[in-house]
């Protein structure tokens, strides 16, 4: 009878093992590729198309990477149906987490939404991007995700350079209008301007927003939806509002709602650091003398207090109503009228 040595069990060990742990990879991946596919089954009944040219499970023996070709995402519970195309998307998870996803779409992705009425088309079409999902232990999911150069396109192109955005969905959809349906934050860079004011510089150097939306939109075609979502009593929470521009520097936070035309109305509150840009422009474009905006300056100075970063900062109430824009008492001019069908 043959007598097994100490080396001798210590290597059957590592290949009994390794032959586990690749008969586990092989299992799992299976199981991921089978849900994947399932999950695309199930999304029909949501109304939502899926489809890709190529599916596959990659990544042994420290990853399970899902790789697709050409993905296609078409939302049918939206009229017109808003449309995403990936030409190459993976998501990557270690075999130990299955909770974080890493996304990475090199070429990149091209977004669509089909005109309407009166409405343009809107498309939004990024070079490259990456990012990731998180899915929390309670149900809640959490997304961010990086594009770099950018083309977004309505009326006029607008060229960002580069764009972070932040999803966070609760684990519970909303039931009542004071439940958040979903949160958003979007942090763009370098945002090109066709026409800026003058003394303006032809990009924005920084735009953020972030909005919690409360209340239940439902689907079905965006005015009827928009118009029930009101009707309940939905609102969106701008949590943060924030533009650097030329010098001009603004922030603000507060709640836009649609009005009975579902036209925005807001009230806001902020501040406005760099106000001598305003009037150095207005000053350019000769709707004010040099010595009117001296003496305006030396008015608001008074007023200015100084802000989070230390720099003078006039804090003043920011409304919309009847599609004009009101900074306190005094008129900025109209809005852009939105167009839902």
């Amino acid at each position: 009878m043959r007598r097994w040595n100490r080396p001798g069990i210590a290597v059957l060990a590592v290949l009994l093992v390794v032959g586990g742990y690749i008969a586990y990879w092989q299992v799992i991946a299976g199981r991921i590729e089978n849900g994947v596919r399932a999950w695309q089954q199930s999304a029909k009944k949501q109304k939502i198309d899926a489809s890709w040219q190529g599916l596959r499970v990659t990544g042994f023996p420290f990853a399970f990477r899902i790789e697709v070709d050409n993905a296609a995402f078409r939302d049918r519970s939206w009229i017109p149906a808003p449309e995403l195309r990936i030409a190459h998307l993976t998501g990557t998870a270690r075999p130990w987490n299955f909770r974080d996803w890493r996304l990475s779409a090199p070429r990149g992705f091209t977004a669509d939404l089909a005109p309407a009425g009166g409405r343009a088309a809107l498309r939004l079409a990024a070079r490259s991007a990456h990012g990731i999902v998180v899915a929390g232990a309670g149900g809640g999911t959490w997304l961010w995700l990086r594009a770099d150069d950018i083309a977004a396109e309505a009326a006029a192109a607008v060229p960002i350079r580069s764009a972070d955005a932040w999803l966070i969905l609760p684990a519970q959809p909303a039931a009542k209008d004071t439940d958040p349906n979903f949160g958003l934050a979007l942090d763009l860079h370098r945002i090109g301007v066709a026409a800026p004011p003058v003394n303006f510089r032809k990009t924005i150097d920084e735009l953020a927003l972030g909005v919690t939306i409360k209340g239940a939109f439902p689907p079905g075609p965006l005015p009827q939806a928009a118009a029930l979502w009101r009707d309940a009593g939905g609102t969106v929470e701008i949590d943060n509002l924030r533009v650097d521009w030329s010098g001009l520097g603004i922030t603000a936070n507060g709640t836009l709602a649609l009005d009975h035309k579902l036209q925005p109305i807001a009230a806001l509150s902020g501040g406005i650091e760099g106000f001598g840009a305003i009037l150095n422009a207005l000053v350019a474009a000769d709707q004010m003398t040099p010595e009117q905006a001296a003496l305006v300056q030396i008015a608001l100075t008074q007023l200015a207090k100084p802000g989070p970063d230390g720099k003078p900062q006039i804090t003043a109430p920011f409304t919309i109503q009847n599609g004009k824009m009101y900074l306190g008492p005094a008129r900025l001019g109209s809005i852009p009228r939105l167009v839902w069908q």
